[in-house]
């Protein structure tokens, strides 16, 4: 008598199912000898290896989906972290500071003006309908969102300009857009009621939800959760059934919806019609962090307001957080307990708090704590001054009573680099040219660097040599800029080597090579690498 077939567990696709079910077959069932695609019997086989592979995929699947490491869908993630308190971040907004310009003062009328609250800014739009700045559909609106400022143009507030202009630098902005008042629905006294909001993305701190309770609108209290809340002094409350709190959920579409209390954690709002309201606005992402120069259509009046332009970029601005950073960062936040008192603690919170793209700590003393902050952008520069307000209110019921905290901006390094390509004949030796150029800039892309991150020269090499149509590549400078150069001359004056001129060609040009003796640039702890001067320079192989 035949042997059973061995059962092998990985036999999990389509294939293997059909093969595992027709050698059983043929064991249980001898007589069954016509297994042509044409008999009825290879069919149902068929259909049933069919049906398995999909329903083992699935189960493959939701087994990944359960692990943090191996999940790939937002919705998972989202979930998965959620049990240990961690919310993913939603978009943030770019931050950028105005430098407004003032007509003269005619003669007998007030020297003061006012920037009003929600006052609008933007970027304008080129001749197809598109940011100049950013190449978004739209322009990019900012608004300033602080108290109405009245500004005196006859004091120390600003500076003179040109024909009689005065010039105020410093005015506050955020990549935001208010949205119309919007009725969230009716209230049906359930517990845990959900509402999602309209417009996307939601501008958290913005956001002001009010109940009408019979007597009139209320304002309602946004928390973290249901369960408890801390205030700025540290003392825990635990939500009652009286409390009128919320927390606002986001799902993996960066859609938001506001949810009520159970009666138990957190008050249900009354039974009513069209009882239930929102404020807020919308904005963030990295179409916000235009260029300078580019936020020069102001788009509320103001008096004697004569032109706007940001001197710097915008910067801050960053998109929803990826899974990869969550899965990075999700389980650092909950080692720290959302307290700051190791320096890896400041580190990964800072990571959540928004705006920050790397973010490195340092102690000066037991209770000084300097966070070296490179906010989120296309560039290495220093964080606007919102951003460092923002970060310095986050912090503050994190850390330890006493310490201080200091937000630094980080040491921006530029590295020079130099290129002689010798191109293959039947390339075009300037589209060479543009293709190292564009491969040296991504490999100094600031979303490739971090602090301290050595520089190998090495790794230029390796870069450009795998591109079509570079027969030979030397590096002829790789040195930070702020390095002392040393002439050639002077260095071979010290050994009494002949100078320069007189040795032939082929070693004139490998001592002229101007690059670290170990192919290496060290950076310091607070400096984060950028791109110099970049020069590529070409010549044709000789055939």
């Amino acid at each position: 008598m035949p042997l059973a077939p061995a059962i092998d567990y990985t036999n999990k696709d389509y294939a293997s199912l059909r093969q595992a079910m027709l050698d059983l077959a043929r064991y249980r069932l001898p007589e069954w000898t016509d297994q042509s695609p044409s008999d009825l019997g290879v069919l149902l086989v068929d259909l049933f290896a069919y049906m398995g592979d999909v329903v083992l995929y699935y189960q493959d699947r939701i087994a990944n989906e359960s692990f943090l490491p191996t999940a790939t869908e937002r919705r998972s993630v989202l979930n998965l972290l959620r049990l240990i308190g961690y919310e993913l971040r939603p978009a943030v907004s770019a931050n950028a500071d105005l430098t407004l310009t003032f007509k003269p003062v005619p003669a007998g009328q007030s020297p003061l003006v006012t920037i009003p609250q929600f006052a609008q800014f933007a970027t304008k739009a080129t001749s197809n309908g598109s940011s100049a700045s950013s190449g978004a559909n739209t322009p990019q609106t900012f608004e300033y969102l602080g108290v109405d400022l009245t500004i005196d143009l006859s004091t120390s507030q600003v500076k003179p300009g040109a024909n009689g202009k005065t010039i105020y630098s410093g005015l506050p902005v955020r990549h935001s857009r208010g949205v119309p008042l919007q009725i969230l629905g009716s209230s049906t006294g359930e517990p845990n009621q959900a509402f999602q909001l309209a417009s996307s993305p939601l501008i958290l701190e913005s956001l002001l939800v009010e109940v009408n309770e019979g007597a009139g609108w209320v304002p309602w209290e946004r928390r973290d959760n249901l369960l408890y809340y801390a205030d700025n002094e540290g003392k825990v409350t635990l939500s009652g059934p009286d409390s009128r709190d919320y927390y606002v959920r986001f799902d993996e579409n960066e859609v938001a919806s506001v949810v009520f209390g159970d009666g138990v954690y957190g008050k249900r709002p009354p039974v009513g019609t069209n009882n239930l309201r929102a404020r807020y606005r919308v904005g963030g992402g990295v179409v916000g962090n235009v260029a300078s120069g580019t936020l020069t259509d102001a788009k509320t009046t103001i008096r004697l307001l004569d032109a706007v332009t940001n001197a710097a970029a915008a910067a801050g601005g960053e998109d929803r957080e990826s899974i990869d950073h969550a899965v990075r960062f999700g389980p650092l936040a909950f080692r720290s307990g959302a307290r700051a008192v190791t320096l890896s603690d400041f580190v990964s919170l800072a990571q959540q708090a928004g705006g920050v793209a790397k973010v490195r700590a340092r102690s000066r003393g037991w209770n000084q704590i300097d966070l070296f902050v490179a906010p989120e952008g296309d560039t290495c520069r220093a964080a606007p001054e919102d951003l460092k307000k923002r970060l310095i209110a986050f912090f503050e019921d994190k850390r330890m009573v006493g310490t201080f905290i200091h937000i630094q901006d980080p040491t921006c390094v530029p590295i020079d680099v130099t290129l002689n390509v010798v191109t293959e004949y039947h390339y075009n030796a300037e589209t060479v040219r543009q293709s190292v150029e564009a491969t040296v800039r991504e490999l100094f892309a600031f979303k490739n660097m971090d602090f301290a991150k050595s520089l190998y020269l090495s790794k230029i090499y390796e870069a450009v040599e795998a591109l079509q149509g570079v027969y030979a590549v030397t590096v002829t400078r790789f040195r930070r800029q702020d390095s002392k150069l040393v002439a050639i001359e002077q260095k071979f004056g010290k050994f009494g080597v002949p100078g320069l001129d007189e040795l032939p060609q082929l070693l004139r040009r490998a001592l002229a090579v101007d690059v670290e003796p170990d192919g290496r640039i060290e950076i310091g702890d607070y400096e984060i690498p950028t791109l110099g001067n970049l020069l590529v320079t070409t010549e044709e192989v000789v055939r």
